[in-house]
């Protein structure tokens, strides 16, 4: 006899309860959903990184586009190219805008999360990368301030990284999850200097923009309809998901107190400042790379504007794979504590590439393959700083990873002012010789800041992680809130005799 379906169930094919809706949308993705959720963020984090970017790039292909006749910025040559001081400001510009974003980026993420504050950042990222153009032909001032809503933009970064972590990732994956979020700082260049080395051959410097900035408002639409502040809230999580997400947590005692950071115990923290130190070694290297790797193959090594885009892209693509490799062998590395995890993988990055740096720097320019592999190696050894201090971070900070993981970024964006001008000032020809002095500085910095970053860090969350904490805290406010009002202490100070909501 012929099945025919119960009226009932054509009724939730067509008109599907809320319970029928919920079961479809949690078997789209089973109990992965969140890994979903991290490809997205990486993409969109390495969408306004790129946005930056592609003015490095766009530099190279504007000198070398003979039919721009355009007015120029300096106002002496009729192409539109910039002074050595002008790239100089325009990255530093960035920088600027990043640094005076950051608290207060990183306050609103506290507050409301950051579905709202990234997706609006991650849109205003897109406009200004569509503006350059326009704004390069008007002047120089109004494409520095273009310039600034691409920094201001660039500040929720890392503290993204820090919140999505800290509330999305399982403990056993926290290694994977941070080393390929923070990745996108080796995946932007190595999808973007390629990219743009095509669109310049093919629609010359500003299809670069146009391009970048198209992509990225598309990205940031899907994240904003697509992304939940927490899994509880998101369609497409199930209990298994919720179950493995939820292990490790803090226990929840008060939103409020969670909300209320302890600035004054994490400042006095020594691993925590170890952690933002070792980010000001690493992003040393990591922009006097990428910022000005286009400039070194061209300039030094002779490579043509064609090729350069996907030479350019070796290193950040040797770095961001090993960054997953090293992220991934943290976790599972576990016949060692996580203390000495962090210092190991610290050091091979660190040393390890100071090392290769060194070495780049005595070799001549006659053989540009031999110091494009140096410069590789280099850049791979610093993809170990996923087991380090960058996961070193989340681990210790728990719940506030928005702060302090937030507050990496200072050590980028304060790189990213002063590398332009010692780099610039180092080498006013781009001679090889001009750049050993910028190769053995940046290795010695790295040098400095690993020993201080091993001799700092510890293994276990800090304790103001703790429930304890929060709740000799919450004992603590209600009770000053108790004498304000009526003079007398009557609050014990015992915290196990605290109920668990105040």
């Amino acid at each position: 006899m012929e099945h025919r379906p119960s009226r009932r169930s054509m009724a939730d094919a067509v008109f599907p309860t809320q319970a029928t809706a919920q079961t479809r949308y949690i078997s789209l993705f089973g109990t992965r959903t969140r890994f979903v959720i991290m490809v997205l963020i990486l993409l969109c984090l390495t969408s306004i990184w790129s946005n930056i970017l592609a003015f490095n790039f766009a530099v190279v292909c504007m000198d070398d586009d003979d039919s721009e006749m355009g007015a120029s910025l300096n106002g002496t040559a009729r192409k539109t190219h910039f002074t050595s001081t002008q790239n100089s400001l325009a990255m530093a510009i960035v920088a600027i805008a990043a640094l005076l974003g950051n608290f207060p980026i990183v306050q609103l993420v506290g507050m409301v999360g950051i579905r709202t504050v990234f997706a609006g950042l991650g849109i205003l990222s897109a406009v200004s990368t569509l503006l350059i153009p326009l704004s390069i032909r008007m002047g120089f001032y109004y494409f520095l301030a273009v310039r600034f809503l691409q920094g201001f933009a660039f500040a929720a970064n890392f503290p993204v990284i820090g919140s999505f972590c800290a509330k999305w990732s399982y403990f056993k994956q926290n290694g994977l999850f941070v080393s390929s979020l923070v990745a996108y700082v080796q995946l932007s260049p190595a999808i973007t200097m390629p990219a743009s080395g095509a669109l310049c051959s093919a629609f010359k410097w500003p299809s670069i923009f146009y391009a970048h900035g198209a992509v990225s408002l598309l990205l940031f639409v899907t994240y904003a309809l697509f992304y939940r502040n927490s899994p509880q809230k998101h369609p497409f999580v199930g209990n298994v998901e919720l179950k493995k997400i939820s292990i490790g947590k803090i226990a929840a005692v008060d939103k409020r107190a969670l909300k209320k950071v302890p600035y004054g115990p994490i400042l006095k923290t020594p691993a925590i400042w170890a952690v933002w130190v070792a980010a000001i070694g690493n992003f040393t290297c990591v922009n006097m790379m990428f910022l000005f790797s286009p400039i070194y193959l061209s300039k030094v090594l002779g490579f043509p504007v064609h090729s350069t885009g996907i030479t350019a892209a070796i290193p950040p693509f040797l770095q961001f794979s090993s960054k997953l490799i090293c992220g991934a062998a943290s976790d599972r590395l576990t016949c060692l504590s996580e203390g000495v995890k962090f210092r190991l993988f610290n050091t091979l990055a660190f040393v390890g590439s100071a090392g290769f740096l060194c070495v780049l720097a005595f070799m001549g320019d006659e053989h540009k393959r031999n110091n494009m592999i140096v410069l590789g190696c280099a850049a791979a050894m610093l993809g170990a700083t996923t087991g380090g201090f960058f996961k070193a971070g989340p681990v210790l900070s728990k719940q506030y990873s928005h702060f302090v993981t937030g507050n990496i970024s200072l050590g980028i964006t304060i790189t990213m002012l002063i590398v332009p001008f010692f780099v610039n000032a180092l080498t006013p020809n781009n001679t090889q010789e001009e750049w050993k002095y910028v190769f053995l500085i940046t290795g010695a910095v790295m040098v400095i800041t690993n020993i201080f970053f091993v001799i700092f860090v510890r293994g276990d969350p800090c304790e103001w992680t703790s429930d304890s904490f929060h709740r000799a805290s919450s004992v603590a406010d209600f009770e000053q809130h108790h004498i304000r009002n009526t003079g007398i202490s009557t609050i014990s100070h015992n915290v196990e005799d605290v109920p668990e909501k105040l």
